[in-house]
């Protein structure tokens, strides 16, 4: 019983430890900006709400990457703005759609704008987005979510994204836990099987 006991404990101090170290990784990449000459805007989908497309919403994490994105297009009106993600099990449509028609309902034209609706988690939106990345690309996502986006990159050899990290807004303590504990599996997974 004192083994067992010990064993829980040594566990236990260890994803403690390593949970620690995963958030230390994270929050080094909070605060990244992107330079001005990007030809691209890559953003990474995120929970969308609603019903179908026409009552379809971004999620306040999803929406916050899509405020981003609006304000780098408008700066560089010729960039691509690529929106990157399927359907969820719990989505009504892609993220890429919904999100493409809230740029659309930001001034964003619909010539500037490229869906990708098949990607499933990071690795795929690195992955699929591939093809339509024009010179510096300019990646968006939230905070918590840019160093694992960036390390995923790397892996795949796309040494030209830049990161703009968008800093999460909620004050809900349940929110902000499942953000972070989620990238913490996220990042461990990641550094495990390079993908995710």
């Amino acid at each position: 019983m004192k083994k067992i006991k010990i064993t829980l404990m040594l566990l236990l101090g260890a994803l403690i430890i390593w949970s620690g170290i995963c958030l230390l990784l994270i929050s080094s990449k909070t605060h990244s900006k992107s330079s001005s000459d990007y030809g691209s805007i890559l953003v990474l989908g995120s929970k969308i709400e609603g019903n179908n497309l026409a009552d379809s919403y971004p999620a306040a994490a999803t929406k916050a990457r899509l405020d981003a994105a609006v304000k780098l297009a408008k700066a560089r009106p010729g960039s691509r703005v690529i929106v990157s993600g399927g359907k969820g099990f719990d989505e009504p449509v892609t993220e890429a759609s919904a999100m493409a028609k809230y740029l659309k309902a930001k001034g964003i034209p619909a010539s500037q704008i490229i869906e990708e609706d098949k990607a499933s988690d990071t690795s795929e939106n690195l992955k699929f987005s591939k093809p339509y990345l024009k010179g510096k690309t300019v990646l968006v996502t939230n905070d918590f979510h840019l160093y694992r986006s960036l390390y995923l990159a790397k892996k795949q050899g796309l040494d030209k994204l830049e990161g703009e990290a968008v800093v999460s807004q909620t004050k809900n303590p349940l929110l902000w836990t499942g953000y972070y504990g989620h990238e913490i599996l996220g990042l461990t997974y990641a550094f495990i099987f390079g993908e995710g």
